[in-house]
C-alpha cells in the first residue's frame, strides 16, 4: 500500500495493513513485540517494554531482572545479539544502585564491560546484579545472567556515576 493512502487510514486499519504485508514468521515476531509492550513493567521504561523487560528481585544492593527471550531477539547466527544480554545486565547493575540511592539521585551507566561465556538460544534469561562498592558519586556493580538452564551466559562489571535527579533528564511518564 502507499505511503499517502496509508496515511489516510485509522491507526488499528494501519496496523492491520502493514501485518498483512510481513511474512509469517515476522507477523509473529511483530505480535510479540506488541504484548512485550502490553505487559510492561514500569520500572524499566520505553527500551525495556520493547524487550519484555520485568524486575523479579529487587533488595538494597541487589536486583535481578529477566526477558524471555524468542527468535525476534537473534542476530543473522540465530543466536540472541549481544546488546540484548549486554542491556539485561546494565538494566539489573543499574537497578542494583537505584535500590542504595537517596531521594533526589539517579544513576547512569559511565562504563560497562561484558564477557560473553555461552550463546542464548530462548527461553527465560535473568541478570542478577550485587554492589560491590558504592562511594557518594561512583558504584561497581558486577552481574551474572543466565539462560532458562540456569548457565552463566555472561558475566559484566560496571560502574555507575550517581548524580542528582535533576541533572538527568526524565522519562515520560516517571513520577
Amino acid at each position: 500500500m502507499e505511503q499517502a493512502a496509508m496515511s489516510r487510514l485509522s491507526e488499528q486499519d494501519r496496523i492491520q495493513a502493514l501485518l498483512e504485508q510481513l511474512p509469517e514468521h515476522v507477523r509473529r515476531q511483530a505480535l510479540a513485540t506488541l504484548e512485550r509492550y502490553a505487559d510492561r513493567d514500569p520500572h524499566t521504561g520505553p527500551f525495556g517494554w520493547q524487550l519484555g523487560l520485568h524486575y523479579t528481585e529487587r533488595a538494597p544492593g541487589r536486583t535481578s531482572c529477566m526477558i524471555d527471550v524468542d527468535e525476534s531477539f537473534h542476530n543473522p547466527g540465530r543466536v540472541t545479539h549481544g546488546g540484548v544480554v549486554f542491556t539485561l545486565a546494565d538494566s539489573a547493575m543499574g537497578a542494583a544502585v537505584h535500590t542504595l540511592l537517596e531521594p533526589g539521585q539517579r544513576c547512569t551507566t559511565a562504563e560497562l564491560k561484558i564477557n560473553y561465556l555461552a550463546p542464548v538460544i530462548s527461553g527465560q534469561t535473568t541478570a542478577t546484579a550485587t554492589v560491590i562498592s558504592k562511594r557518594r558519586r561512583l558504584a561497581v556493580v558486577t552481574a551474572e545472567v543466565r539462560d532458562a538452564q540456569g548457565e552463566l551466559v555472561g558475566l559484566a562489571q560496571g560502574t555507575f556515576a550517581i548524580i542528582r535527579a535533576d541533572a538527568a533528564r526524565p522519562i515520560e511518564g516517571d513520577s
